[in-house]
């Protein structure tokens, strides 16, 4: 994903810019991203992550610009720079859950530019299948009773199904009212569509085999007290010119599909 964010902050025509995701991404970054486009056949793999990135941009300036969130929350983060490159209010606190190595390692390469972030950045390092990961962010200073906006972006693809709703459910009950969180999902469609497996093949020779997949996006973030709002890449919103592919309806089955969700806690939604 970083080797994908440095190529865009190439263009001319960038959707964003992410001066740290080059040296992030490193030689093995760009390596996997070539293989991952070699097994897709096109670009896809390589502009998906670009438009996920822009889409996410929006939904987190939005939630705090506008909204007035001042509690950012990176689920997962890995080599996510947004606490560094996004224009934030004053005020703003961003968490962000990872491995120890992950955020070990990530500070380190930061460490060396002398960049400093935009808010208060708070590194979290946590592992998420651990019931108790909740405890480490509580003592970091998150505060529950406080709206606050969520992202997990590219985990739950790789997750087993009972750890998705784990993970969702631990996040409702650490988000008040009015809270939001956004999120990616793939369909189950992608593990039959016979184009697909190679890149399904690639990524499970690497270690992170795809495991999950819904076609109701919205059934699965009512079950944990979510309103969702779900754009599939490519429709308005969500395409930015960049998208490769027609639009295909959702009611026409068997076709892979990924979605990006943008979802409210309402005191009508489990709160």
């Amino acid at each position: 994903m970083a080797a994908a964010r440095a190529r865009e902050t190439e263009r001319a025509d960038r959707l964003f810019s992410d001066p740290l995701a080059a040296a992030l991404a490193g030689p093995e970054g760009f390596g996997w991203l070539q293989d991952m486009e070699a097994a897709a056949g096109s670009d896809l793999a390589g502009q998906y992550p670009v438009i996920r990135t822009r889409f996410f941009d929006d939904f987190l300036l939005d939630a705090s610009q506008r909204l007035g969130l001042r509690q950012v929350v990176l689920a997962a983060a890995g080599l996510d720079t947004r606490a560094f490159r996004l224009p934030w209010p004053p005020d703003t606190r961003l968490y962000e859950l990872d491995l120890p190595a992950v955020l070990n390692a990530k500070d380190d390469t930061i460490g060396k530019t002398g960049v400093t972030p935009n808010c208060e950045r708070v590194t979290v390092a946590v592992d998420l299948q651990d019931a108790a990961w909740p405890q480490r962010l509580l003592a970091c200073g998150y505060r529950p009773e406080r709206p606050s906006v969520w992202l997990i972006e590219g985990l739950l693809y790789y997750l087993a199904r009972p750890a998705v709703h784990g993970l969702l459910e631990q996040v409702r009950s650490l988000t008040a009212v009015d809270s939001l969180l956004g999120l990616d999902l793939m369909n189950r469609g992608l593990f039959f569509f016979p184009p697909a497996w190679p890149m399904q093949a690639a990524l499970a020779g690497r270690g992170a085999a795809g495991r999950f997949g819904t076609e109701t996006p919205e059934a699965l973030l009512a079950a944990h007290g979510f309103v969702p709002d779900v754009t599939q890449p490519g429709e308005e919103g969500a395409n930015f010119g960049r998208w490769p592919r027609p639009l295909v309806p959702r009611a026409m089955p068997g076709l892979p599909r990924s979605f990006l969700v943008r979802a409210a806690r309402h005191s009508s939604a489990g709160a």
